[in-house]
C-alpha cells in the first residue's frame, strides 16, 4: 500500500532519482517508503472509530426502543384490569416518536394500539354528543342514564370530561331548562376548542 496523503508518490521520487542518474544494476533504484504514512494510519483510525460507534449507537437505539415498547406493552395489557392504565399506554406510546429506532413490527403495534384507545376515545365522544342532544330536546331521563350505563375508562380530556361529570350526577327530575343549561354550557365549551 502506498502513501496517498504526504503528497509525494514513490514514483514521483523514482523519476527524480532516475534523472539524477542514480541506478541499481541497470535498473532505477526505488526509494524505500513505508507502506503506510502516520497521516493514512489517523485516517484508517478514524474510519474505524466512526464504524464502531455507529454500530454501538445502533445497538443502543435499538435495545433503548425494544425497553420503552416492553414498557408500553406492559401498561396497555395492565389497562385490561385497571382501564384508568389506557390513558397512560397511550401517553407510552405517544413517546416512542422520539425513538431513534422503530422496527416494522413495533410501528404496527403502535399504531394498532393507539387506533384502539383512539376508537375507544370517539366512542366516548359519541355517547356524550347523544346525550347533549338529549338533553336539548328535554331527555334528561336519557342522557343521564346513557352516560351513568357506561363503564369503560374515561379517555375524553379537557371540558368534556367535565360535560360527561354533570351530565352523569344530574337528577332525573331536573327541568329542561336546567339540563339545556348544562349543555349549552358544554357545547360552547367544547366549540371554543
Amino acid at each position: 500500500m502506498f502513501s496517498f496523503l504526504n503528497g509525494k508518490s514513490p514514483f514521483d521520487e523514482a523519476e527524480e532519482k532516475l534523472e539524477a542518474g542514480e541506478v541499481v544494476n541497470g535498473r532505477p533504484k526505488l526509494p524505500k517508503a513505508p507502506a503506510m504514512g502516520w497521516q493514512d494510519g489517523l485516517f484508517l483510525l478514524v474510519i474505524i472509530a466512526l464504524i464502531v460507534g455507529g454500530y454501538e449507537y445502533y445497538q443502543y437505539s435499538k435495545a433503548k426502543s425494544a425497553e420503552t415498547f416492553a414498557r408500553c406493552d406492559a401498561q396497555y395489557v395492565a389497562a385490561a384490569e385497571k382501564p384508568e392504565m389506557l390513558l397512560e399506554a397511550e401517553a407510552c406510546y405517544d413517546s416512542t416518536w422520539t425513538l431513534g429506532f422503530v422496527s416494522d413490527s413495533m410501528e404496527v403495534l403502535r399504531q394498532n394500539r393507539m387506533g384502539e384507545i383512539a376508537d375507544k376515545r370517539t366512542l366516548m365522544k359519541d355517547l356524550l354528543a347523544d346525550a347533549k342532544l338529549d338533553l336539548k330536546d328535554g331527555d334528561t331521563a336519557k342522557a343521564v342514564k346513557a352516560i351513568q350505563e357506561y363503564n369503560g375508562p374515561m379517555l375524553l380530556v379537557g371540558d368534556d370530561v367535565e360535560a360527561w361529570k354533570q351530565i352523569a350526577t344530574m337528577k332525573v327530575g331536573e327541568t329542561a331548562q336546567d339540563s339545556a343549561a348544562v349543555a349549552a354550557d358544554s357545547s360552547v365549551a367544547t366549540e371554543q376548542k
